[in-house]
């Protein structure tokens, strides 16, 4: 595509080249790439145009307060222009010939559950002959063959190569997670979403949006999304409840509950068991009955979010219900893990303090029902009443705010508390354990290496017990520093559990 094409101006055939690609970071270059020189959080692109012209970039585009052109060594135009970062998924957009006018795109939004949501609706849309595309930050591609992923949500131009990639695949249906962080950055522009999600908002990412107003004014701005047709909505947010009032005439809302059952999906949970829950679903599409495999209230939620979804799309109920049985677990999300005659493990993603609330009220839920963990072949005849266990630490570079309110809820809802490492960045692994104790003064203990408190956890938890081990979910490594090392919650519990069960 000529330059003048892909920027709808009119150039001298000197300064006006055909682009083969578009790059953001100067080390993904590629000969004939138009190289976007964007202001970033804390560095400015241009510092790397050098840099870019040498990897074979043939025209760039800078970030500037004034619009000007200038001709660049070796004859490289170099356009400059305000707002550019605002613009370069609209400009990705026109390059890759919008592929998103020619999918059906769910954009899913919120605090907590926008994996587990967008992981349901992809599992119970995908077919072999129909493949649906998913991004988020479990990975991006086509369910069950997910790449790796760097951001919850992909830069601009990598969003747009995905979205064209899968046109070519001949993916029509897509559901994507769509972050705080992209809406402000402008990351998902030039997308043509059909139907927005909301799960919940709560506090996080206050780091960077510095208010709650703040970051829910980034969430917001999905609902008002240009030919946007439908928002879901959890109408027990209260987010959610004033969201409700201020869509667009054009957008149609609909909402699910756990509680109010004049909401569009409601659900009834009948009865928890040792393998989920039992449902009872009533929806404007009809009612029916499921047995759900994921735990707790709030993954009965994100299920009702996946079904208003789909609902509205046009699947049968009866269809939907049939197939959540077979849910397969998010990973790191209510992962459990465990071997018979030990305590029960689970892995979650929960690094807010909504979420690590939620998930120990739902522990501590399936405690009191059954009086010992999610192993069958527990020990019946334990007279010790049975343990909640909480391994966690909190992020570092991130909300400092929400560690104290992590440890209060740990405080709260939990019987044992182990606080270690998350991922420290470039904090000081002390620094971060004594905000969490303001919030929590009397843990079990405190065990700054995660390994060792995970081991320490389950060495002496009983057969009854559970262990919940949050923050990192389905990470496979620790931020330390600069630097990502190896390292997996998952895998380092079954090594464990698996040492224990050898050795007794």
């Amino acid at each position: 595509m000529l330059l003048s094409e892909l920027l709808n101006l009119t150039l001298p055939t000197a300064s006006n080249p055909q682009i083969k690609g578009l790059a953001l970071d100067s080390r993904k270059v590629l000969s004939g790439d138009l190289f976007f020189a964007c202001q970033g959080t804390q560095i400015h692109g241009e510092r790397y145009i050098d840099a870019a012209l040498k990897k074979g970039a043939i025209a760039v585009l800078k970030e500037a307060p004034t619009t000007h052109f200038e001709m660049l060594a070796g004859k490289i135009p170099c356009f400059a222009q305000p707002t550019l970062s605002q613009q370069v998924g609209n400009i990705a957009a026109r390059f890759y010939g919008y592929p998103s006018h020619h999918q059906r795109v769910i954009g899913v939004t919120g605090t907590n559950g926008k994996t587990s949501v967008t992981y349901a609706i992809a599992h119970l849309l995908h077919t072999e002959n129909k493949p649906c595309g998913l991004l988020g930050t479990l990975g991006y591609g086509i369910y069950g063959q997910l790449q790796p992923a760097s951001h919850t949500t992909p830069d601009a131009i990598q969003l747009q190569a995905l979205l064209a990639q899968f046109s070519t695949q001949q993916v029509d249906n897509v559901v994507m997670e769509v972050s705080s962080h992209a809406l402000a950055q402008d990351r998902v522009q030039g997308i043509q979403f059909e139907t927005a999600v909301l799960t919940n908002l709560s506090r996080d990412h206050l780091d960077y949006h510095h208010t709650m107003t703040q970051y829910g004014d980034a969430k917001r701005r999905l609902f008002t999304w240009p030919h946007l047709k439908t928002a879901i909505i959890n109408q027990e947010d209260t987010f959610g409840q004033r969201l409700i009032k201020t869509l667009p005439e054009t957008v149609t809302p609909l909402t699910y509950s756990l509680s109010d059952k004049t909401a569009d999906v409601y659900a009834q949970i009948q009865a928890y068991h040792t393998h989920g829950c039992s449902l009872k679903i009533q929806s404007r599409w009809g009612e029916g009955y499921t047995d759900s495999p994921w735990f707790g209230e709030f993954n009965v939620s994100n299920l009702l979010a996946a079904l208003a979804v789909l609902l509205n799309m046009g699947l049968p109920l009866s269809q939907l219900l049939s197939q959540v049985n077979s849910l397969p677990t998010v990973p790191g999300r209510m992962e459990r893990l465990g071997q018979p005659e030990q305590p029960t493990v689970l892995i979650d993603y929960a690094h807010t303090p909504d979420a690590l609330e939620k998930v120990l009220l739902t522990l501590r839920q399936h405690l009191k029902a059954t009086g010992k963990g999610f192993n069958e072949k527990g020990d019946k005849n334990h007279t010790v009443s049975p343990l909640l266990w909480c391994v966690f630490g909190c992020g570092g570079d991130r909300d400092r705010g929400k560690r104290r309110l992590m440890g209060e809820v740990a405080q709260h809802h939990a019987d044992r508390i182990i606080i270690t490492d998350d991922n420290p960045r470039h904090e000081a692994s002390q620094t971060i354990i004594d905000d969490i104790l303001e919030g929590c003064p009397a843990p079990t203990a405190v065990i700054p290496e995660r390994e060792h408190a995970i081991r320490h956890a389950l060495q002496h938890a009983s057969v009854n017990d559970i262990v919940l081990i949050a923050g990192k979910g389905h990470e496979d490594y620790q931020e330390i520093g600069d630097q990502r090392f190896p390292f997996s919650d998952r895998a380092l519990a079954l090594q464990i559990t698996k040492e224990i069960r050898s050795s007794g």
